[in-house]
């Protein structure tokens, strides 16, 4: 593709590619085969947890007190662990289509482009050992990386503080989420009229 067509693909597709030296590396004829088989994985855990969990109304756990939108919560029903049950599942379900997407975007690119690419998600609901590992080295690896290139580099050199720049990484990553959340839920609530 060339030095333009790999600066494209680095900051316009959904995926992280692999560098060494200053330069792509290139996907092996198995590598990409093994990336396309493990497609399984997420579709057989999503199938497995839709047919045990739309029998009970996506509510495995029974149907709890949670509120719905903004209606007031108590912290006892907020802790209880049929809530909490409920919760985690829909994490699951969730973190395993997120795991989906990224194995055929993955797939796509490394068939198409060539390139290798680093998984977005690393299994972070069931194999992290701790909450770093959960969120710096298996959660959403993408973002990891763009936030650590495009906000902690840039004003760690300038600042020259990695506390400040922690801080900036912060800040930009909240600042995605509140934009994020608003967008998706808060345009989307029964009665709001976005007009």
């Amino acid at each position: 593709l060339g030095n333009f067509g790999v600066y494209g693909a680095y900051f316009a597709l959904p995926f992280d590619m692999i560098f060494e030296d200053d330069r792509p590396v290139m996907a092996t004829r198995r590598e990409k085969i093994e990336l396309i088989l493990s497609w399984w994985r997420p579709v057989a855990i999503m199938i497995l947890m839709l047919s045990t969990m739309i029998p009970f109304d996506f509510k495995p756990f029974g149907e709890q007190n949670a509120g719905e939108y903004h209606e007031p919560i108590s912290v006892q029903d907020y802790l209880a662990l049929g809530h909490l049950g409920n919760c985690f599942a829909i994490a699951i379900f969730f973190q395993q289509g997120l795991a989906l997407g990224d194995v055929l975007t993955g797939g796509a690119i490394q068939l198409f482009l060539g390139y290798k690419s680093e998984s977005v998600m690393r299994n972070p609901m069931l194999d992290s050992d701790s909450p770093s590992d959960f969120w710096g080295r298996k959660w959403n690896r993408l973002v990891h990386a763009v936030l650590k290139r495009g906000i902690y580099k840039p004003f760690r050199s300038y600042t020259g503080s990695p506390a400040a720049s922690q801080l900036a990484v912060f800040v930009a990553s909240g600042l995605f989420h509140e934009w994020l959340v608003h967008a998706c839920f808060l345009y989307n609530r029964p009665g709001v009229d976005t007009s």
